[in-house]
């Protein structure tokens, strides 16, 4: 190296195996610093619905290499830059780490590889813009809004399926998710919702826009049409299905077949694509005749302004400072140790309880630390009374509180009614309970929850990340549980005699959870 104006330290960033050997390290420093987030997109990635990110990376470099001509990007420096963008990543890094929300993660997993590009390169990176829009892809939803949005389209498939089945002559009797038709049962299950298209098909409509279509409108149309053409295509999947038992062919619904209308849908899906491409090309070439295919931006000139070192060693300063971090916030998190849940009451305000132990799989899903589960019936009331407390002696990724909400929603219920409580357990408090009345045919339950954390009652998603993070970084804490109180209601059971019913459990309930779950 050599040392030369005001810069201080210069980087011999036009000799190769400088270039080559700083990007190297720097790269192989963000894998170090991440390493211990890593594990989690290779178990996301896993799932049916995310299959789709194992080619998010290869498409993106693929993206790069394309502009490989134009761009130059053999001539690299270190640009300042990259440093605040480094700080950004680790802020959503640390941010998801704290709140349990591994969305957080991934992003600031992105944000530190689009660092190290602003490093190297500064400004002219804005010319890869469409290549990091689409690595963002690797970072599969939320789990809550995946649940949220396969709740969505499962129930428009469903009506849809019904719809079209009942127009072809079909009797269907739809509950929910469940639809009944020629002696069967068809479940719109999860993975037939059409998620496991949703993101595959947003890509598909960016990559398709990018390269077949000028006009912003025509894009931005492209990437509309995803919902319709996913919910579509899998009804017309269930619809085949329905069709094809009630003319008694039950074998449809095993594999290999079952897969192969899958497969099917999505070959459906691509061809719609293309029709719709079609469509809007010609719309454009008779709106816009004059309109020429957008050009790559012209790219800034490389200068010796990105020859300093000092920017390198601080990025990588930073990356050791926030890897050793990732590694030691696990350790950092006071850990409570609270009355066993074993020893919960089974008689609570005149209701009987019998506990009762989850299978392994719930177990597995529910990733609670202790648990108390149990069924409380009264002589002189009809309804059935179902409770289920979780507790946590710290939360982060893959180990925190579910949002109940999406999970009561399955099995082919429909929500009625919903709202929340005021509740008031004692002279000096109230707290708020969110509840939802839910229907399946005959059938109705009075589903309530609630999250009891460090001292709060919450029953928004939300509120309860935001204290979760809070109380991470100025409490050191993160115990937490959630309380799930539900009722079964028999036919003859009135609306206001089951609310109050449970009203009254839920005050009788109280004072036992604030000597269960720590304040």
């Amino acid at each position: 190296m050599k040392r030369g104006g005001p810069g201080g330290l210069r980087a011999p960033f036009f000799i190769p195996g400088g270039r080559t050997a700083g990007l190297v390290f720097l790269a192989g420093l963000i894998l170090w610093a991440y390493f211990p987030l890593l594990s989690r997109f290779f178990k996301v990635w896993r799932l049916g619905d995310n299959s789709y990110c194992y080619l998010v990376p290869l498409i993106f470099a693929y993206l790069c290499w394309e502009k490989r001509s134009e761009f130059r990007f053999r001539e690299m420096g270190f640009h300042p830059l990259g440093l605040p963008a480094l700080i950004f990543s680790f802020l959503l890094a640390y941010a998801g780490l704290f709140s349990a929300v591994d969305f957080l993660l991934y992003l600031g997993f992105w944000a530190a590889i689009l660092s190290l590009a602003l490093l190297l390169y500064g400004k002219r990176v804005r010319a890869l813009r469409f290549p990091f829009l689409i690595l963002l892809f690797m970072a599969p939803l939320p789990p809550f809004v995946r649940r949220i949005l396969t709740f969505k389209l499962q129930l428009l498939t469903s009506r849809l399926s019904a719809l079209l089945l009942n127009a072809v002559g079909l009797g269907v009797l739809r509950e929910g998710n469940l639809l009944h038709v020629g002696g069967a049962c068809l479940q719109i299950a999860e993975a037939c919702s059409g998620l496991r298209y949703f993101m595959p098909l947003i890509l598909i409509a960016l990559l398709v826009s990018y390269y077949g279509l000028r006009s912003l409108w025509a894009r931005l149309i492209m990437v509309l049409l995803v919902a319709p053409v996913a919910v579509l295509s899998n009804a017309l999947r269930v619809f085949l299905t329905g069709v094809l038992v009630a003319r008694g062919h039950s074998g449809v619904l095993e594999e290999p077949y079952h897969s192969l209308l899958g497969w099917l849908v999505f070959v459906l899906s691509l061809g719609l694509f293309l029709l719709s491409l079609m469509i809007l090309r010609f719309l454009e070439n008779r709106l816009s005749p004059s309109a020429e295919a957008s050009s790559s931006p012209r790219e800034d000139r490389v200068s010796a302004d990105g020859a300093s070192l000092w920017p390198a060693v601080i990025f990588g300063a930073l990356l050791l400072a926030g890897g050793w971090g990732f590694r030691m916030v696990p350790e950092l998190s006071a850990r409570l140790t609270p009355r066993p849940l074993l020893y919960f009451p089974l008689e609570i305000g005149g209701w009987h309880g019998e506990p009762r132990r989850l299978s392994p799989r719930v177990l597995k899903s529910l990733w609670a630390d202790d648990y108390f589960y149990g069924i409380y019936r009264r002589k002189d009331f009809p309804g059935t009374i179902f409770l289920l407390i979780p507790y946590y002696s710290y939360q982060t990724t893959w180990h925190t509180i579910h949002t109940p909400q999406s999970c009561l929603l399955g099995g082919g219920w429909d929500i009625v009614r919903t709202g929340i409580w005021e509740l008031d357990v004692s002279g000096k408090r109230a707290i708020q309970v969110k509840y939802l009345w839910l229907r399946k045919g005959g059938q109705r339950l009075l589903a309530t929850y609630f999250f009891m954390e460090r001292g709060r009652v919450l029953v928004n998603p939300w509120k309860h990340k935001f204290y979760l993070l809070r109380d991470a970084v100025l409490r050191r804490r993160t115990d937490g549980a959630l309380v799930r109180v539900e009722m079964f209601c028999p036919p003859g059971l009135n609306r206001r005699e089951a609310e109050r019913a449970l009203r009254e459990f839920l005050r009788a309930l109280w004072p036992h959870l604030r000597r269960f779950i720590p304040g």
